[in-house]
């Protein structure tokens, strides 16, 4: 080996290991820091309470906004279990629990308790009275020609 050859490798190690040492310095460094703990979940906003009332009347218009002349939604049966939201003058704004629908009613037709429903009254069926026989002409005021009053009507000829 000559030595324009041994020192163009030497140069070369030199080059390299140079190479390495700046690119070690682009590492990036370990943070030896301690551990945070686990990030707690964010906490549950309470909701809202809001008061349960039941529709009083059946076949309630649920309303788009409040006033009669608001397109219809949809139409509620007695007794259904609504959530009040809000309340304009004379008008209640509902969420309907069955679905979660959310319109507008009357007010007046909103209760704090399910309506009691009148329950029909099953009749017994009557019994049938046995008809009273036709009372005998005699007391109806007829009287036959054949039979005097008081006397017993003539025996009938028997046909053999």
């Amino acid at each position: 080996m000559d030595e324009t050859t041994a020192n163009g490798r030497f140069g070369a190690w030199i080059c390299a290991f140079g190479l390495v040492i700046s690119l070690m310095g682009c590492q990036p460094r370990v943070n030896n820091a301690p551990l945070l703990p686990p990030a707690l979940p964010p906490a549950a906003l309470p909701q809202p309470v809001r008061p349960t009332f039941y529709v009083s009347i059946d076949q309630l218009n649920l309303r788009a906004c409040p006033g009669l002349d608001s397109p219809k939604i949809s139409a509620l049966e007695l007794n259904t279990e609504v959530e009040k939201m809000g309340e304009i003058e004379n008008w209640t704004q509902i969420r309907v629990k069955q679905d979660g629908t959310i319109g507008y009613v009357s007010s007046r037709y909103l209760s704090p308790q399910p309506v009691k429903v009148a329950q029909p009254i099953k009749k017994k069926p009557k019994k049938a009275k046995p008809r009273k026989a036709a009372p005998p002409p005699e007391a109806a005021g007829e009287v036959e020609e054949a039979a005097p009053k008081g006397e017993p009507f003539p025996p009938i000829p028997r046909i053999m």
